[in-house]
């Protein structure tokens, strides 16, 4: 289970920045859809599955549960624009864009904390 935890005590550094940024490209990738679509699945995940927007980070699988639920197989276009848009965000050309996106945050986590290693 991924949770990215909004507890700055339990949170890596710069794990809040990426929060950020997944929420930011989770928004534009929705945007292909059009604004008014975005802002309905907005409110269907907070109505009835009970992930506001700002919490999707730390609920990022039941986010992907609902947007499955709402566009049945359909939803692999949408987690794979919302992956196109990490990839690009965080500068990320060694993967593959997926079209699961619980697996794609997972693997940019791996290959942004493996650069920091190198890093130091």
């Amino acid at each position: 289970m991924l949770r990215l935890s909004k507890d700055k005590y339990k949170t890596e550094p710069g794990m809040d920045e990426f929060r950020e940024i997944l929420l930011k490209c989770i928004d534009q990738g929705l945007l292909v859809l059009g604004e008014s679509p975005r802002r309905a699945i907005y409110y269907h995940l907070e109505k009835r599955r009970m992930v506001k927007k700002d919490e999707i980070p730390e609920k990022l699988e039941e986010f992907i549960e609902g947007i499955r639920l709402i566009f049945g197989s359909g939803s692999s276009l949408i987690e794979r624009r919302i992956t196109k848009e990490l990839l690009m965000k965080f500068r990320v050309s060694t993967m593959e864009i997926s079209s699961d996106l619980l697996t794609s945050v997972q693997s940019i986590l791996k290959v942004l904390v493996s650069e920091k290693s190198e890093r130091k």
